[in-house]
């Protein structure tokens, strides 16, 4: 059977909702979707339950009336396990490690020690750039607070200040090559023990 023929079959079979085409299913992607789990921090429940919510997408997509399957469904189903694990582990390196207690009401963060370390070394970082862009003199400050912390867009600020797009762009890098210099500046400065 050739792999546009499999693949139809499959996808037919999927969307019957015949429960055989999920053992088979199993049987054609599950180990690789595991190993990729299991070599990227997962446990194998975490391998388990991401490739069952795999399965869930995937019958999703197969009942939409536009889809079209353009790869085996292997490697489909493999992409969509793949992508919904790497949400997770992003999910996870932000938020730490939690520990519910019986206390539904009440989540305890724990942080690895080194996540802590890394979590407060940014701080720092972030409490240094805020202190010394606090200090940046003229309409630089105003520029690149509205730029990176407001998110306006080049457009947004060019109305902003009655700038041209072209004039923003030029003023907010020069704004951000001088705050760059002060802040090499300050830098050398702690490392000097001045």
């Amino acid at each position: 059977m050739s792999q546009i023929n499999m693949n139809d079959a499959l996808i037919e079979r999927l969307k019957k909702g015949e429960q055989s085409v999920i053992r088979q299913l199993y049987q054609l992607a599950y180990p690789e979707c595991a190993s990729f789990i299991k070599n990227n921090n997962g446990t194998g429940n975490d391998a388990e339950d991401f490739f069952q919510e795999a399965l869930v997408v995937m019958y999703k997509n197969v009942n939409k009336p536009d889809f079209e399957l353009k790869s085996h469904i292997k490697t489909y189903l493999y992409a969509i396990t793949r992508n919904l694990w790497l949400t997770e582990l992003r999910k996870r390196s932000k938020s730490g490690l939690k520990l519910v207690m019986d206390d539904k009401d009440t989540d305890y963060v724990l942080y690895q020690e080194d996540t802590l370390v890394e979590k407060q070394e940014t701080e720092k970082k972030h409490d240094l750039i805020s202190e010394m862009l606090l200090q940046v003199k003229g309409g630089c400050k105003d520029v690149l607070i509205d730029f990176y912390y407001k998110k306006l867009s080049l457009k947004e600020l060019a109305a902003k200040y009655d700038f041209t797009i072209q004039y923003a762009k030029k003023r907010r890098y020069k704004c951000m090559e001088a705050f760059k210099k002060q802040v090499r500046e300050q830098y050398e400065l702690v490392v000097s023990g001045e």
